[in-house]
């Protein structure tokens, strides 16, 4: 998105499904963030099956460490993730994730696709 300054990376791609591993992300915000919503849909083989959505920042609830950051500061995460999940069955998985600010404005936006084709 020519929009975001954003970079994600993860480390050991081919253990996500078992093991813990290690993820970095960093942005440069282009709108302040006094309020903060996530919407995310889960799309499976084209499907949308799962649609979420949650407020993260407002006055007197802050789930994040970034709520009230200001356009032009630095965000940044690094961490170990773990998803403990088993068995992903075969599939295109795709997660499409948008969080918007009390303006209505999108602050940041992504797709995160896993094609899985692995027999277990």
């Amino acid at each position: 998105d020519p929009q975001q300054d954003f970079a994600f990376s993860i480390d050991h791609c081919s253990d996500i499904t078992t093991h813990t591993f290690n993820i970095r992300a960093a942005m440069v915000l282009r709108h302040s963030i006094k309020e903060l919503y996530v919407k995310l849909n889960l799309i499976i083989n084209g499907k949308t099956v799962l649609t979420y959505s949650e407020t993260l920042c407002e006055p007197g609830l802050s789930k994040l460490i970034f709520c009230g950051k200001k356009k032009g500061e630095h965000l940044y995460y690094e961490g170990p993730v773990t998803l403990g999940i088993k068995e992903i069955p075969q599939g295109d998985y795709t997660i499409s994730a948008k969080l918007t600010n009390e303006d209505h404005v999108t602050v940041a936006c992504a797709d995160f696709t896993v094609k899985n084709y692995l027999e277990y």
